[in-house]
């Protein structure tokens, strides 16, 4: 037997066991699992073209970024990582493919934004998805959202047929916002297909009316947190899983933060509602909402907005139970002058944190370390869960037959969290002062290296669209 590569001597780790093995990797894909030193490889009549010695490390799938904005326009401009740097600094992470979104025009087809995208990707140096975000076709009017028409809707088989399988919807934010009755007519429509809806679960329009009241002192930060209560975010969750019950489609509750808005994801399970998923993101299991009350408060802007110390508890109670599925980043990178921007006043800085390469070394120092994760929980939530939820039928897995995507993960291995240690396009970092034991070595996408010995070694735009299916 001979192979492109042998991964020998590492901890292999799934979602469901946690063994010694020696991996053989050959033409892009997981070609065997052999038993575990290279003694019995060579008796089993083994070569490869290159032998990588993972003595000491885990073995993993790589993981799975599902919610990702790069180079995406904003009122400040676009977002700071383009599909290079952002795709470069995810694989430093370990993160071996992800899923970014398409956003359309009023006056332009599902179909055509699609395209557009597509056309932004070259320089991507792993395998990428995307959502379509289902919004207004018309502009809003005084703040007053816009309606989604009886065409955009009828678009979405058109988008699920072209490898969008996933589709976006936000309850809040003025252009983007979608009123409730198109919400439902769109799950229905998601339903046919057998598509899945991931939708941003605020109540936009009561967001909108207390970041003009007199509670909302625009010179404090913190001020933030208070007109995006929790109740806020847990009646718009409530509204969403009874529009996914009633409609029948399959949904995931983007970045949850606090500890209802979850509770209601977990009882719709408990009820039966196997279609109903549950998505948290690091800032939410690392950060709290001490940091919006900072001089610099500003940074952390975003929505839903960082919370107390006893919601982040509940975040790691509820993924230990699967009562949350997975772990995104929500990567929304701006520049420490972007985020300027809302210096004298919270509500024009830039809503969004930065994390898509710090997502798999702060779970495991803040979840695996320290006891609130399994191993196999990780992968779990970081690779497994995320190719299932979205439709990656080929990766997420150390399985004969799938992508090899691979993580060789030192365990050791300290990573301090400064701008000058990571390699986002940003000048700062949400996690400064905090330091992983425990980080990507190399990181194998498709079988090939595109991090060796944390160097990037990647060949430019050899990312491809993964065209997705359920």
């Amino acid at each position: 037997m001979n192979f492109d590569l042998l991964i020998t001597h590492g901890t292999v780790v799934t979602a469901d066991a946690t063994f010694t093995a020696d991996l053989a990797i050959d033409a892009g894909k997981i070609a065997a699992i052999l038993p575990p030193n290279s003694s019995s490889s060579v008796a089993l009549g083994v070569a490869a073209r290159e032998t990588r010695d993972a003595s000491g490390c885990y073995v993993i799938p790589g993981a799975i970024d599902a919610h990702v904005h790069l180079n995406m326009p904003t009122g400040v401009g676009y977002t700071a990582d383009d599909w290079c740097t952002g795709t470069s600094a995810a694989a430093m992470g370990g993160v071996t493919a992800l899923i970014d979104f398409v956003e359309t025009e009023p006056d332009e087809s599902l179909l055509q934004a699609l395209e557009k995208r597509l056309g932004e990707t070259h320089d991507a140096i792993i395998d990428f998805g995307l959502h379509m975000t289902i919004q207004p076709d018309e502009h809003p009017v005084n703040g007053i959202p816009r309606r989604v028409s009886a065409k955009r809707i009828a678009e979405i088989k058109q988008v699920y047929d072209a490898g969008c399988a996933t589709f976006k919807m936000y309850m809040a934010y003025p252009g983007f916002q979608v009123q409730d009755m198109d919400l439902f007519r769109a799950l229905r429509a998601i339903a046919e297909v057998n598509g899945l809806a991931c939708i941003h679960a605020e109540n936009g329009d009561v967001i909108e009316v207390l970041r003009q009241s007199e509670i909302c002192d625009p010179a404090l930060a913190l001020n933030h947190a208070r007109t995006r209560p929790t109740i806020n975010e847990h009646e718009a969750v409530t509204r969403a899983v009874m529009c996914a019950e009633v409609s029948g489609a399959r949904v995931l509750i983007f970045h949850i933060g606090c500890e209802h808005a979850a509770r209601v994801v977990a009882d719709a399970k408990l009820r039966g509602l196997s279609h109903i998923y549950g998505e948290t993101c690091p800032q939410y299991l690392v950060l709290t909402e001490d940091a919006l009350a900072r001089p610099d408060g500003r940074l952390y802007v975003c929505a839903p907005p960082l919370r107390p110390q006893a919601d982040q508890d509940a975040m790691w109670r509820m993924l230990a139970s699967r009562a949350l599925d997975i772990v995104s980043t929500d990567h929304c990178p701006f520049t420490l002058a972007q985020k300027d921007k809302g210096s004298a006043d919270f509500r024009q800085a830039p809503g969004g944190m930065p994390g898509i390469e710090t997502r798999l070394g702060l779970l495991h120092e803040y979840g695996v370390r320290r006891g609130r994760l399994s191993l196999n929980d990780w992968v779990r939530i970081c690779s497994t869960r995320p190719a299932e939820i979205h439709g990656m039928n080929q990766k997420g897995r150390v399985a004969v037959g799938y992508d090899a995507d691979i993580v060789i993960f030192d365990p050791k291995a300290r990573k301090n969290l400064t701008p000058r240690e990571l390699h986002s396009a940003i000048d700062w970092s949400a996690y400064n002062g905090l330091t992983c034991t425990g980080w990507p070595r190399d990181v194998i996408a498709r079988g090939d290296f595109v991090v060796r010995d944390q160097r990037l070694c990647a060949s430019p735009a050899r990312g491809r669209f993964i065209r997705r299916s359920f």
